[in-house]
């Protein structure tokens, strides 16, 4: 095993983050290898200059192909069956290979509504029940230093937010949107990998929450798609927060607001 593969930065899931993360790594002048689902996708990223290897990831996955210090792990539960027990496999693996840092990036599906960052999460449905469950796996995994990454509703290229409810008749028009920019999500991850420590779990949600009644008619017209329409009953504005990696580590939202990307898109003509 070289210097260099030892001091590599190893992606799991090199996707709509993933890829964007690599390429930031790569300029910041750091060696990255990652993984994809397909053998077609990771010769086409080798090629590009971005080292890839094929992996499905499952808790029957019998080798991790990447050598590296330390790991992000940025696949979603939709990619697999039995997430956490998909996650605690890799990261079992990913120890016996000497990874010895982990930042595992997560959702904050994790907090029930009116849940904010210091307290015990608590899941209010099945899907942040199962990513509770892979945290805990990648937390006590006996890693040198694990970490959690909790982004809201992720937005940006090729993820417009105008597409995420646009025709449809639903409720909760008075909740609150928490939405990240996956510049924002990039840039998190970077500043995590260099400077979180043991056990830490951050937040990541723009500071300005609309409405979702407000926003996503207003996302929705300027795809020129239909609107969403609101139905009883209302809910409750209980935003996200995502100020406490600002107050610790110094992190600034590029994106503070979703509305003043939907001014740069605009500008640019998309």
């Amino acid at each position: 095993m070289t210097t260099e593969c030892r001091n590599q930065t190893g992606i799991v899931g090199a996707g709509w983050l993933g890829l964007p993360l690599a390429r930031a790594l790569q300029e910041q002048g750091k060696a990255v290898v990652v993984t994809v689902r397909s053998v077609e996708k990771a010769e086409r990223l080798t090629a590009e200059g971005v080292k890839a290897w094929p992996l499905q990831l499952s808790a029957r996955l019998d080798a991790l192909p990447l050598v590296c210090r330390e790991l992000v792990i940025c696949v979603p539960p939709s990619k697999t069956e039995d997430y956490p027990a998909a996650i605690a496999r890799l990261c079992q693996l990913a120890k016996t290979a000497g990874v010895q840092r982990v930042l595992f990036v997560s959702a904050t599906s994790v907090w029930a509504p009116g849940q904010g960052e210091g307290e015990q999460p608590r899941p209010g449905h099945a899907r942040g029940e199962r990513m509770l469950a892979a945290e805990q796996a990648v937390l006590t995994a006996g890693f040198k230093c694990a970490m959690v990454l909790r982004p809201a509703g992720l937005y940006g290229p090729d993820r417009h937010p105008g597409r995420f409810l646009a025709g449809k008749t639903l409720d909760g028009g008075a909740q609150a949107v928490n939405l990240v920019h996956l510049d924002d999500v990039v840039a998190a991850c970077q500043l995590m990998l260099a400077h979180a420590e043991n056990g830490d779990a951050y937040n990541l949600s723009a500071p300005v929450h609309p409405r979702r009644e407000q926003f996503y008619p207003f996302a929705a017209r300027l795809l020129g798609l239909p609107a969403p329409g609101f139905i009883e009953p209302a809910g409750t504005f209980a935003p996200i927060e995502g100020q406490l990696i600002c107050q610790r580590l110094g992190f600034s939202y590029r994106w503070p607001d979703p509305a003043h990307w939907f001014a740069e898109q605009a500008a640019l003509g998309h």
